[in-house]
């Protein structure tokens, strides 16, 4: 979610740099009908100055040392950046759904993972011998008909490992049956001071 928003703040920030480029542009092209004087965008940039600022810095950049080093490691970590941005933009912001049944319509009738997840966490938590349940891990298909829930318990240290499985397993039936969900339970002894059943 902080990366989508990341990726819409800097879309944006690139729409004003590309409107404000062409307003330059623009105005750089008027200049051949109206004498703009000190008012042309490069002047008023200061581009003749930062020309020879930048040759200076490409120059270092040629020769071997620690700016090209430095640069090197920046320019590959502006790749990265760029790639790990262009898939946050493309890829789909379409709402993944548990499909629990289609009609001839095709008109499905879903839950939404984290609502499903919430469910799941109530649920194993009232297996007998779980004395704390992490947040379940829902991993879906691409149709979203079935998946995998990875569910992580505690137990009490007088309760058998085999047995909380089972009865977490059991605890689960009514959302992991009709929703298609294989239920991948992992249970290991509890801390002190949580709670006991």
């Amino acid at each position: 979610m902080l990366l989508r928003a990341m990726a819409r703040l800097v879309g944006s920030l690139l729409m004003v740099a590309l409107a404000l480029l062409g307003l330059g542009v623009a105005a750089y092209c008027f200049d051949g009908f109206i004498g703009l004087g000190s008012v042309r965008p490069d002047r008023l940039l200061g581009l003749p100055a930062a020309r020879r600022d930048v040759g200076h810095f490409l120059a270092q950049l040629a020769a071997p040392g620690d700016t090209a080093g430095l640069a090197l490691v920046c320019g590959i970590g502006a790749i990265l950046l760029g790639l790990l941005l262009l898939w946050a933009l493309l890829r789909s912001s379409k709402e993944r759904l548990v499909v629990l049944d289609t009609d001839a319509d095709g008109a499905k009738l879903a839950a939404r993972p984290r609502t499903l997840q919430a469910m799941a966490r109530v649920l194993a938590e009232q297996a007998p011998g779980i004395t704390k349940v992490k947040r379940p891990k829902l991993t879906l298909s691409r149709r979203g008909t079935r998946g995998r829930l990875k569910v992580t318990a505690s137990r009490h240290r007088t309760s058998e490992r085999d047995e909380v499985q089972r009865a977490v397993t059991s605890q689960l039936e009514p959302i992991s049956g009709p929703f298609n969900l294989t239920p991948r339970i992992r249970v290991h002894v509890g801390q002190p001071g949580e709670r006991v059943q």
